[in-house]
């Protein structure tokens, strides 16, 4: 049975999950972790939280999270499985149960949905695992589901665009153009995503508040460097000067952030290599 008002953590195969339970009588948020919050096993033997857990054990909102451990496994594994069908009927006592993921999370999101009796799902940029992952579980891209979805996604990233497509007739798309596969990471970046979080769980979700605070993505500089790719492969030269012109102004009024940018790629190709040295045999 789930404990209440304690923190209570599990190690299932590779998979933190995390919960706090505040009552029974409010709703429950579900979260499963993108690929790029994978933990190392260090992290979770120095007490990391699981990815979502912290933020809305904050918010008071009832929480279990699910975070991968060392690999990219998209939640594929049979003790996962086993647990959250044990988990499942534990989950009915809750007036409403909500799941929340990003890319490779908003998959596992949608593959346990049914499992987890989720009524409404926010899913960012949602993707699936290689076709040889996929031999290992049957995924209809929430076919069946009988609750409420919202994706957000750019419809210019062909690869998300078609993911985001292949869920039912009746969900709920919020566009974000222009920046790619990094939606969840540009909206953080433009301070909406704590809001738009929170008015899903409120069920106040609005298309009018969310395209209004995008329009703010024009300050950030994903939006310029992804659109200078033309995505669409449409760009007339004409076009694309132009927003070279742009990515040009918001590097001369941004100096600092080209820094800090090349800084940040950097650390994490050392941290790499040291991983790598960390991991590899002894000769």
């Amino acid at each position: 049975m789930l404990k209440l008002q304690c923190d209570t953590r599990l190690i299932i195969g590779d998979i933190l999950v995390q919960y706090h339970i505040f009552s029974t009588d409010a709703p429950l948020m579900i979260t499963f972790s993108p690929a790029g919050s994978v933990l190392k096993p260090s992290q979770v033997e120095e007490g990391c939280s699981a990815w979502g857990f912290d933020f809305f054990k904050k918010m008071g909102v009832n929480i279990i999270s699910f975070s991968a451990i060392q690999h990219k496994h998209w939640f594929i594994c049979p003790q996962l499985i086993e647990f959250i069908n044990n988990l499942s009927p534990q989950l009915e006592v809750f007036p409403e149960r909500l799941g929340y993921g990003a890319s490779m999370g908003a998959f596992a999101t949608s593959l346990y949905s049914s499992q987890l009796q989720l009524d409404r799902m926010l899913l960012i940029t949602p993707l699936t695992p290689s076709t040889e992952q996929n031999k290992l579980i049957t995924f209809d891209y929430c076919a069946q589901h009988k609750g409420n979805i919202t994706i957000i996604f750019d419809p210019l990233c062909q690869n998300d665009r078609q993911h985001a497509l292949r869920y039912p007739l009746n969900t709920t798309y919020l566009k974000l153009y222009g920046v790619g596969h990094q939606v969840i990471e540009s909206m953080s970046q433009v301070g909406y995503l704590k809001s738009m979080v929170l008015s899903f769980v409120a069920n106040k979700v609005k298309r009018s508040e969310f395209e209004k605070a995008m329009r703010a993505r024009r300050n950030i500089e994903r939006y310029y460097s992804y659109m200078a790719r033309n995505p669409t492969s449409k760009l007339t030269p004409r076009r694309r000067k132009i927003i070279r012109y742009y990515f040009l102004m918001w590097h001369l009024k941004n100096p600092t952030q080209f820094i800090l940018k090349w800084k940040k790629k950097w650390q994490k190709s050392l941290m790499k290599r040291t991983d790598l040295l960390v991991l590899s045999p002894k000769y």
